[in-house]
């Protein structure tokens, strides 16, 4: 992913070439099992803390190429129940300072194909060694949407997250983002068939808006908090001035932003939850960890396990072993 001759592809070609080699067996490959690097999680020991980010294996279809890389937990989706185009190219920009904005829409083959994928996998010899999550969506709100992505996805992976946050996900109730999460999450759960299910948040620094989507999701039997999604335009103040003019589409700008600006947010809101939810409650940290400094810091900060996506197109899987390097040290 880091080659500069895929950089010289537009963004989105680049992924599905990137993509392409990992489900033909031709992506890195690298062992990153150290016994420091050993993580319980959601009921599952990993090799590793270091997972992949929804939105870079929306179809589940490399799941053996990643866990190849050195993953120790992928995020598969963001699912829908049906099939769509997503949103008019381009799509994907690079932008300044090693980030991304995605406005890619939520495309995908839809739910079937989506647990075809899941299913197959279970016959990989790797299926043992990854910790394996679905990330559900409904563009919507659709209740009874969520609930059956739950109900497909729940017997081919080991915990399901609710992506209400998702600058591309429509909420129903904008003036109680809490009240809309914790009934997305009770559809969730009620058919989740006891997967654990966690709700990923959406940036903030906001201590009581916070602590009142975490209040929520307790209250809707989550098991954990995925932190946190990326940043649309509307609160790009929270990032500053980063070099960059926003993407726009027919004058609007559009999507959310991804990248390094976003690591003080990250560590805020894992630190915040964690000071509200206790030592024991999960919470996966993602956003803005392009270094193995960086993920030891969001570790420390109070996450349990970290997330990459935008690192990975700008560093490849050398970020990995780099960050499982500063694990290692850190931890010894």
């Amino acid at each position: 992913m880091a080659n500069p001759l895929i950089h010289l592809l537009k963004p989105e070609p680049a992924h599905q070439l990137a993509l392409w080699a990992l489900r033909h067996g031709l992506g890195p490959r690298q062992q990153l099992d150290d016994p420091a690097l050993r993580t319980r999680l959601l009921g599952r020991n990993l090799v590793n803390p270091i997972g992949l980010a929804a939105g870079a294996e929306k179809k589940a279809e490399a799941l053996p190429g990643w866990r190849a890389m050195g993953f120790g937990m992928v995020e598969a989706g963001t699912v829908t129940l049906k099939a769509r185009k997503g949103n008019p190219a381009p799509r994907l920009w690079r932008v300044p300072g090693q980030g991304v904005v995605n406005w890619m829409g939520l495309p995908g083959d839809g739910i079937g194909s989506f647990v075809t994928n899941l299913r197959a996998f279970h016959q990989h010899k790797a299926r043992d060694e990854l910790l394996l999550g679905a990330s559900l969506a409904s563009p919507d709100g659709d209740l009874g949407e969520f609930g059956e992505l739950a109900e497909r996805c729940a017997p081919w992976v080991d915990y399901l997250t609710l992506n209400a946050s998702c600058p591309n996900v429509f909420h129903a109730c904008e003036n109680d983002p809490a009240r809309t999460a914790k009934r997305q999450l009770e559809a969730v759960v009620r058919r989740a068939q006891e997967k654990p299910v966690l709700l990923k948040l959406g940036p903030s620094t906001d201590s009581a808006a916070i602590r009142l989507m975490v209040d929520a999701a307790m209250e809707a039997g989550a098991a954990g908090i995925v932190a946190t999604n990326t940043l649309p335009w509307d609160k790009r103040e929270l990032i500053g001035d980063n070099g960059f003019e926003w993407p726009r589409h027919e004058q609007q700008p559009v999507g959310g932003y991804s990248g390094a600006a976003l690591l003080d947010i990250t560590c805020f809101m894992a630190s915040e939850c964690r000071d509200q939810l206790g030592p024991d409650v999960p919470i996966i940290g993602v956003g803005g960890v392009q270094s193995g400094a960086d993920a030891v810091r969001l570790l420390d900060a109070g996450a349990n396990a970290i997330q990459l996506y935008t690192g990975l197109i700008y560093r490849g899987a050398s970020l990995l072993k780099e960050i499982a390097d500063a694990i290692v040290q850190h931890r010894g």
